[in-house]
């Protein structure tokens, strides 16, 4: 059937592979470096800032795959600084192709943190 939706399992990386992953140009691989941190790196910290960094990448798929990926954060990690987060994340929700992954990304944060 066409159309249909696959799960694929993010697999666990190393921080240098991650390291690599982020500094590179391949979009897909930057994308499967960030939800890989934000479902298996303990260090939900450096995972945060790395995906802050990624939300002014020149890449619309990597600046929507950073908002997915710190809703992940909070999902699989249940931590996330929202004081930090929020406000970086809100900046985006005027734009047309980001304001639905803005919505997402605070429902999850919401869901999984104490803030209403």
């Amino acid at each position: 059937m066409e159309g249909k939706l696959k799960y694929v399992e993010i697999e666990p990386r190393p921080r240098q592979e991650l390291e690599k992953m982020f500094a590179s140009e391949d979009e897909n691989a930057i994308c499967d470096a960030m939800y890989s941190a934000a479902q298996h790196e303990p260090d939900w910290r450096w995972t945060q800032g790395e995906l802050l960094k990624l939300l002014s990448h020149r890449s619309l798929l990597v600046r929507s795959g950073a908002l997915i990926a710190l809703g992940e954060v909070a999902t699989f990690r249940g931590n996330i600084d929202v004081e930090i987060v929020l406000p970086a994340i809100y900046k985006l929700a005027d734009d047309p192709a980001l304001g639905p992954f803005v919505e997402d990304c605070v429902e999850d944060i919401r869901r999984c943190t104490k803030i209403q």
